[in-house]
């Protein structure tokens, strides 16, 4: 019978990645609700700089990446759904990945969620409201991402949903895709436009797992790319050769032994010895 690795998503210890992460999202999105709401006079241009506005994406192509530190000024619960989802999934990932790849796909997968509004926004027909939203914010895009790394690089792995509903990564991988399609159905929600969530599902599938299938792919177009150059298959050694010093002697093998028989034996002239 198989054994699920039983895991809790209960109260991780944030490294610096997820610590930086944790002082950003938090600062700027009280930040922004303290200006908007009590001196909109400071906090609207700054609000309307850093939010991403799909007439003037090409103007401002940072907004892919600062739109996502916004939350709705006017409630408090998205900025702490954000904060939340942050803490209990990017601690393992930044364990797994390093700081470096953490934040790298942090700001992939915020960049692939805006940037599918927009293109569906370019295409989609003007009856279709939600794809033509004036103002897009929200960091729905990172924690689908987060959700479906997380899931997938503890695949066998299982939590309590809430602290009560057991499931495996696996499941909450689905259920995270669950969530995306909710916003479907009330896009009203959706402060980010109802496709940025499946942009960041699709660069959570893409970029997560060692390696992620994205790279997986440009390793094997490498691979096919250095054959077809050469001619022919490639042999690739994994293992690392020792260094060895110029002018050293060959090292040489010299039978253990005990007894007069080791005591008569005449050692080697450069001393080195290899039982």
């Amino acid at each position: 019978m198989r054994e699920v690795a039983q895991t809790q998503l209960m109260f991780p210890r944030p490294k610096r990645g997820v610590k930086a992460l944790l002082a950003l999202y938090g600062v700027v999105g009280l930040l922004e609700a303290i200006l908007v709401n009590w001196v909109p006079t400071v906090g609207m241009p700054i609000w309307k700089w850093l939010a991403c506005y799909p007439a003037h994406a090409l103007e401002h192509p940072w907004t892919v990446f600062t739109a996502s530190l916004l939350a709705d000024p006017d409630h408090w619960s998205q900025w702490l759904f954000t904060l939340v989802g942050i803490y209990f999934l990017a601690p393992d990932l930044e364990q797994r990945w390093g700081t470096w790849r953490l934040v790298r796909f942090v700001l992939g997968s915020t960049a692939a969620g805006f940037g599918l509004q927009l293109l569906l926004g370019l295409i989609a027909p003007a009856e279709a409201r939600y794809f033509h939203l004036a103002m897009l914010f929200g960091s729905a895009a990172t924690l689908a991402a987060l959700a479906v790394a997380w899931g997938r690089e503890n695949a066998a792995s299982q939590i309590r949903l809430y602290m009560i509903l057991p499931i495996s990564g696996r499941l909450f991988v689905w259920i995270t895709l669950g969530f995306c399609a909710l916003g479907l159905f009330f896009p009203a929600s959706v402060t980010e436009g109802v496709a940025s969530p499946f942009g960041g599902f699709i660069a959570g599938l893409l970029l997560a797992g060692s390696p992620s299938p994205l790279r997986a792919l440009y390793l094997r177009a490498k691979l096919a790319f250095l054959r077809r150059r050469n001619g022919g298959p490639i042999s690739i050694d994994l293992e690392p050769r020792p260094k060895k010093r110029p002018g050293s002697p060959p090292l040489r093998v010299v039978s253990g032994g005990l007894g007069e028989e080791t005591e008569k034996r005449v050692p080697p002239k450069d001393k080195r010895y290899l039982n």
